[in-house]
């Protein structure tokens, strides 16, 4: 495998290949090197690994259109992969398959797809889908409903004698797919319980200190029962503003986050987090594994493969199950081939979190 990591103003090339790659992917990361993306693109350095890929990363740092503007480089460059996996992130997909228009390179959506606006528009401008061969999604809506389902839950045993809960909830952002489905379900969730009353829904842009801040402004003017986190990050931003204030997460507030990192699992642990729901990091490893597939498995008139996958809580009840497997982060040491329907021979794909521990070993 040979490995080549970009930056936005930066480009950093590392090669090492023991043999020709099989097939080459780059990946335009909207995240950095740390947190969140920074396990996608780790996930997927592993698989590409063990499926013998020529894996190029381009991060893109969270800054604004830089996600195009790597894009645009990595074309003037030349040379292009077999494919790019690209994110729909705050709906920028559009704007990236326009930029590819007229390439060879197929395309793989990760973790966001395009909405049903975005397709309209590609295709009044005629831009080509066939180029997107396949998407991989995680069942964020599912996800947002668990994770609200397990706040009630225990603020109801922690507080039998409650008349009601107040709910504050933190959200990504208003145009990211997967933040709205998550916040989708989390109003799913409000609406099928009726001893609940959402405060506020704020966005906070997937920042912890803008977290803290909007969660410190409402604990400030009014009692919250419970706080919805969309991922671990928001959740810690709300859990320090709700220390400040006296609060003692656990008992007087409860807080649930989103993510698998290890610091959720700990939190998790201590009791600070009902759960931290996720596993959908492990996307990067499943694109891998699906490019493999479509490239041994090329037939004229491809279709279209859309893989919604669970993600799946980490609880207090199997939170140890989760750190002794996975709490080093090493993701090398599983067999991502092992997934893959053209070495199993399977009709299906199983991504599931058991599949996941099992791979992982004792």
């Amino acid at each position: 495998m040979v490995v080549r990591i970009l930056a936005l103003c930066c480009f950093c090339f590392i090669a090492g290949a023991v043999q020709a790659a099989d097939f080459s992917v780059t990946f335009v990361n909207p995240g950095g090197k740390t947190g969140f993306w920074g396990e996608v693109a780790k996930t997927m350095a592993a698989a590409a690994e063990d499926l013998n890929a020529d894996l190029e990363i381009l991060y893109a740092d969270r800054q604004p259109y830089a996600m195009e503007e790597l894009l645009i480089h990595r074309l003037e460059q030349g040379d292009l992969p077999d494919y790019f996996v690209l994110v729909n992130e705050n709906q920028a997909a559009a704007r990236l398959l326009q930029l590819m228009e007229g390439t060879s390179s197929k395309v793989l959506l990760l973790l966001n797809k395009l909405t049903s606006k975005q397709r309209r528009t590609l295709e009044l401008r005629h831009i080509s889908m066939q180029k997107v061969i396949a998407s991989i999604i995680p069942d964020n809506e599912t996800a947002g409903y668990e994770m609200a389902q397990s706040l009630f839950e225990n603020v109801r045993q922690t507080h039998p004698e409650a008349s009601g809960i107040r709910l504050l909830a933190l959200t990504g952002d208003t145009s990211t797919p997967a933040g709205v489905q998550r916040e989708l379900g989390m109003l799913r969730a409000v609406a099928d319980n009726r001893d609940v009353t959402l405060v506020h829904a704020i966005p906070v842009q997937w920042n912890e200190e803008l977290a803290y801040d909007r969660a410190r402004s409402v604990l400030n003017r009014t009692r919250i029962d419970a706080v919805w986190g969309a991922n671990d990050s928001i959740a810690f931003g709300a859990l320090k503003a709700a220390k400040e204030d006296g609060l003692a997460a656990g008992r007087d507030i409860q807080f649930v986050g989103l993510n698998w990192s290890k610091r959720g699992m700990d939190a998790v642990r201590s009791r600070e987090l009902t759960m931290t729901h996720g596993g959908h990091f492990f996307a990067g490893a499943w694109a891998m594994v699906m490019l493999r597939d479509h490239f041994f498995k090329r037939v004229k008139g491809e279709v279209h493969v859309d893989v919604l996958f669970k993600m799946s809580p980490i609880t207090p009840e199997n939170v140890d199950l989760y750190l002794s497997r996975l709490g080093d982060g090493d993701w090398r040491k599983i067999a991502f081939e092992k997934f893959s329907k053209v070495e199993t021979g399977s009709s299906h794909y199983d991504f599931s979190a058991e599949a996941i521990l099992n791979a992982a070993g004792s």
